[in-house]
């Protein structure tokens, strides 16, 4: 039977002028053909004239490790929109440390914010920021350990300076547990409120009483200095069935509850620090808020997670790493012959780039259409990331990523490097504060 299906196809071939050869290797083109269209489109481009300049600029400096770059003018360019917003009803800023984690940078934008309020989050940072700031008020971000408190009393050359310090307490406990430790004098403390990101505090208007009552049996241990919401969660809810408009309403209704309760424990709330915010949500805050301060830290230098929550910023900061090796063909260990192949489905991988270091927090924005070799996975040591010819890449030119957020990046690299763009010229080196968690 398949000898005479065979003879009829042969047959129906040659009535089209067609041999049996020809009509396989038609329907091979045709599959080819339509296999190439379907395969990756061509996505590498050579660096753009900004970041050709900041190669240059690197060169000139003779900087050659992987460093960390913020572009002065887009510094002040952000600055200046944060100072317009916060006009508006003249809402203080309080500079975020552990996003700024740099000297020479929070010296800058106190100064061009007028503002020496800091929030941080650990202790090491707590004694940098008072030995450089004589008139910081700093709240801490997240409560801290009473025994690590303990042992910073007993040995840090700040324990002067404990009127400046405001210690983030999130439960009864903790509040009991500070009091043991004001032998001396009396510790400032701020109440954490749960306003729906749910990750500790006081969760409502009973426990928020109750803590209240509670201190009024330690003022001679323990000193209110006011209360912090905040809310990092309405911005990544999804504008959807008014899911982020209902989370922003909370947040409001929390703040004017606790000014209710703060008036009728006897405070007076305009003099307590009502802390809230951040970058993501300042720029509500700054249209209006029962708050009367707000915490904002990585919108400065605009990394790329918040590009989606804030608005009106720009990308200020930068990872610049030389390339190490080019690879050209780029060969799969293991299975070679087939790196012709997967060549030629996807010219984006024609060429290889060994970077020096890599597994950053950040995404590569020059050259375009680099992607990171799923082969060889991620490294801290030499990164594989492939590219197309198009992109023009040689040894010792660098690959620029944008990080995805500035709290731990901006520790990774030494100096950061100040860029001036306009002069094209790297005008300064601010060192950053030793790493810590």
């Amino acid at each position: 039977m398949a000898e005479q299906g065979g003879r009829r196809l042969t047959g129906h071939l040659a009535q089209q002028g067609l041999t049996r050869r020809q009509w396989l290797l038609g329907s091979m083109a045709v599959a080819a053909a339509g296999g190439f269209a379907a395969r990756p489109a061509l996505r590498g481009a050579p660096p753009g004239l900004y970041f050709k300049r900041l190669q240059l600029a690197l060169e000139q400096a003779d900087i050659w490790a992987p460093t960390l770059v913020i572009d002065q003018l887009a510094l002040k360019a952000n600055t200046q929109t944060v100072k317009q917003w916060l006009a508006v009803h003249q809402l203080p800023c309080r500079l975020v440390v552990k996003s700024l984690p740099c000297l020479a940078l929070l010296q800058q934008l106190s100064a061009e914010l007028q503002t020496q309020r800091f929030m941080v989050f650990n202790l090491p940072m707590l004694d940098s920021v008072l030995t450089a700031f004589p008139e910081a008020d700093v709240l801490f971000g997240k409560p801290m350990p009473a025994p690590e408190v303990a042992h910073w009393v007993k040995t840090s050359p700040h324990t002067e300076r404990l009127a400046s310090i405001q210690w983030l307490v999130d439960s009864a406990a903790r509040v009991q547990e500070y009091a043991a430790l004001a032998t001396t004098q009396p510790l400032r403390i701020n109440l954490e409120l749960d306003v729906g990101l749910h990750r500790g505090g006081f969760p409502d208007s009973k426990a928020l009483g109750a803590v209240l009552q509670q201190l009024s049996t330690l003022k001679n241990r323990l000193t209110l200095a006011g209360i912090m919401a905040y809310d990092a969660h309405v911005a990544k809810l999804p504008s959807l069935f008014g899911l982020q408009a209902d989370a922003w309403q909370t947040v409001q209704s929390r703040l004017a509850d606790a000014r209710t309760q703060l008036t009728a424990a006897g405070y007076v709330p305009d003099q307590l620090t009502l802390n809230a915010g951040g970058s993501p949500t300042y720029q509500r805050h700054a249209a209006g808020t029962r708050a009367n301060e707000v915490a904002i830290g990585s919108a400065f230098v605009q990394p790329s997670h918040f590009d989606d929550t804030v608005s009106g910023h720009v990308p200020a900061c930068f990872i610049a790493t030389p390339v190490l090796k080019v690879v050209e063909p780029v060969q799969i260990p293991g299975i070679e012959w087939l790196s012709a192949v997967s060549r030629q489905w996807d010219r984006n991988a024609e060429r290889g780039y060994f970077i020096h270091g890599g597994q950053w927090l950040a995404d590569p924005v020059s050259p375009a259409g680099l992607e990171r070799s799923s082969l060889y996975g991620v490294s801290s040591n030499q990164e594989l990331w492939m590219g197309s010819k198009a992109t023009g890449l040689t040894v010792n030119d660098r690959v620029f990523f944008r990080p995805t957020q500035s709290e731990a990046v901006l520790l990774q690299f030494g100096d950061v490097q100040l860029y001036d763009s306009q002069r094209s010229h790297i005008e300064a080196a601010w060192p950053v504060f030793p790493v810590s968690a």
